[in-house]
């Protein structure tokens, strides 16, 4: 069982999670999915700003888009015009044919821009996106900081931004981690990575969260939820859900899309909502 569904099982504490399973996800999908799971883990956070309390970001991860329309966007779609999060964040892998995107622009220009959010939408790149794709997505409206840093002043808090290099493992480099700049007292740091296994790499940032995806929950999983294969060098247990690790939260989505195969099995798809809290 993965940390997420323990905590839904577990007594609330100042130091534990909470998830709340705001909507169900069909346990067989096929082509597009067909229905998705939402999910609200609210993540206690030791000094936490006072401003950060109750705030909402949206983790999307995974989409892995083709060309056409699925009936699940205007679901998603309409869920979030109806209560508008504060952040939106994106860990990678939006376009499934990175070799050429180009039939998928369409589809991920009319989803991306019609998700609204108070303080913007920030996006790294997977390794299904390619370098190529980060010009066209800034043009969707999306803040692109893969390799790069942004600080945000929300209701007069700082908020950090750290998007790691994500098309290839090896783009994490030291050097870049260096440049990295010192994180501010009386802030918030969020870390966006496509690979799970990147944070044994990010001590130095000092993070209070990493957001990641790329292994999909496993996408085909035993009926007890077990993956059979995550494409990540983390536990297995680790490829989704949220998770205690290294001084820090991990959360790895399940994505919202489909890989190589077009099929999720026992592994639905996923959308989440981070709400803080202080510790």
């Amino acid at each position: 069982m993965d940390n997420a569904l323990t905590a839904l099982a577990a007594p609330p504490s100042a130091a534990s999670p909470t998830i709340q399973r705001l909507r169900e996800g069909p346990w067989l999908q096929v082509s597009y999915p067909d229905g998705f799971e939402w999910n609200r883990i609210t993540l206690p956070i030791t000094n936490l700003p006072p401003p950060l309390a109750d705030l909402r970001i949206l983790h999307l991860t995974d989409l892995h888009l083709r060309p056409g329309w699925g009936a699940s966007f205007d679901e998603l779609i309409q869920r979030v015009k109806a209560d508008p999060p504060d952040l939106i964040l994106f860990t990678g892998d939006l376009i499934e044919h990175h070799f050429d995107p180009r039939p998928t622009y369409q589809t991920a220009g009319r989803l991306v821009a019609a998700l609204p959010s108070r303080y913007g939408k920030f996006a790294i790149l997977g390794n299904h996106d390619g370098d190529l794709l980060g010009p066209v997505l800034e043009g969707w409206g999306l803040n692109l900081i893969n390799g790069r840093t942004k600080r945000l002043s929300i209701d007069g808090a700082a908020v950090d931004l750290v998007g790691l290099p994500g098309v290839h493992r090896r783009d994490l480099t030291d050097e870049f981690l260096h440049r990295v700049p010192t994180r501010q007292p009386d802030s918030l740091r969020i870390v966006l990575s496509h690979y799970p296994d990147a944070v044994r790499r990010i001590a130095g940032l000092h993070a209070d969260l990493v957001l990641a995806g790329h292994t999909h929950g496993g996408q085909i999983c035993l009926p007890n939820g077990f993956p059979m294969m995550t494409h990540d060098s983390l536990p297995k247990r680790m490829c989704k859900g949220v998770h205690r690790t290294r001084g820090l939260w991990l959360i790895v989505g399940r994505g919202f899309g489909f890989s190589t195969w077009p099929v999720r099995l026992f592994c639905p798809a996923e959308v989440i909502e981070v709400r803080f809290t202080a510790a």
